[in-house]
């Protein structure tokens, strides 16, 4: 999982401080392909390699593709502060914050209102006794680690092994476009009511891609959800050619045994009545998703017109759900999955 370039080992600061070595604990890392510590700090890629090369076709691709969306530190510890420093790199949204959660319940925020290149914190973790600690790193930001530091002599071990993760693939909204804070997308929010590990790997901007497909049967997956349609209809993409990417994409992911195949239609592009460029309608790509999943019997097909309101109250810009808009699409998906 970790590429190991001159790990720094567990150090003691000022005597009263230890410092997370994560390269010697790589179960403590979470939806990544792989990380490394180079340049003094930890830096993490929830893109292989070979997605790596998918998304290079330009810079935008490539920024929003190195974006630490869904990347999660998390670890049970006696400790009661901790402090971490970390450097924001490139980003796609000037959205810097970092959640901490202390066993599932106390969320806490840190994260400077502009661009710096380096940003520390320190924090009391409630409650007393052992606890579960989750990092959320920022989901529209490069963003690097250089140490994670807490009480000197404090108690450090792994979280329970969670169920297999679900992946995630998608555009700019499945990829947490631009909800607050890191553990508001609705992956992450689906994921925590399941008490799943997730791996998301949405790029902004992406169409459907049959290319795709053969790359994620390098992640370990039994669980995925597949969430691509609003570019391609603002692109005015032929429906036959979004036909033919799709019925790619699902024949290579059916090819996974025991796979679930959640593929997700678009939500709605708030109060948008009007078609593409081409006269398109944003149903009528819903409409080849539909039909296409007819032939995959693993393939689930869950209506994104049911999970987000037609509602501009929803939404940032009305087609990026707001805070309140991915709180409801993680709700609702719970839902139709059947899962209270």
């Amino acid at each position: 999982m970790c590429r190991s370039k001159a790990a720094p080992g567990t150090t003691k600061k000022k005597d009263f401080a230890m410092e997370i070595d994560l390269l010697n604990n790589a179960d403590f890392v979470f939806g990544v392909a792989s990380y490394e510590y180079s340049d003094g700090a930890y830096r993490f890629f929830r893109m292989t390699e070979a997605l790596n090369e998918f998304y290079s076709d330009n810079e935008d691709f490539m920024i929003r593709a190195a974006n630490t969306s869904g990347v999660r530190i998390g670890f049970v510890t006696d400790s009661e502060f901790l402090a971490m420093e970390v450097l924001f790199e490139r980003f796609s949204r000037p959205i810097f914050n970092i959640d901490i959660i202390v066993d599932g319940e106390h969320k806490m925020t840190f994260g400077p209102d502009e661009h710096i290149e380096e940003f520390s914190f320190s924090t009391e973790l409630s409650g007393s006794g052992e606890k579960t600690v989750e990092i959320y790193l920022p989901n529209m930001v490069e963003c690097a680690v250089k140490g994670i530091v807490l009480e000197a002599g404090a108690s450090l071990s792994a979280i329970a092994e969670k169920a297999v993760p679900i992946l995630f693939v998608g555009d700019s909204i499945t990829q947490g476009m631009t909800v607050s804070t890191p553990s508001l997308t609705y992956p992450a929010q689906l994921a925590a009511v399941m008490k799943a590990d997730f791996h998301n790997i949405a790029v902004g901007m992406s169409t459907m891609q049959k290319e795709l497909a053969p790359l994620l049967m390098d992640i370990d997956w039994q669980k995925i959800f597949v969430a691509f349609g609003v570019n391609d209809f603002s692109q005015a993409r032929p429906l036959n050619e979004f036909e033919d990417e799709c019925k790619g994409m699902l024949e290579v992911l059916s090819s996974r045994k025991d796979a679930e195949i959640f593929l997700l239609t678009p939500i709605p592009w708030a109060l948008r009545t009007n078609g593409n460029e081409v006269d398109l309608l944003l149903e009528d790509y819903r409409e080849v998703l539909r039909k296409t999943a007819k032939d995959f019997p693993k393939v689930k097909v869950i209506e994104g017109a049911k999970l987000v309101p037609d509602d501009s109250a929803y939404y940032v810009d009305n087609i990026h759900p707001n805070d309140l808009g991915a709180a409801v699409y993680a709700d609702n998906l719970l839902d139709e999955m059947g899962i209270e």
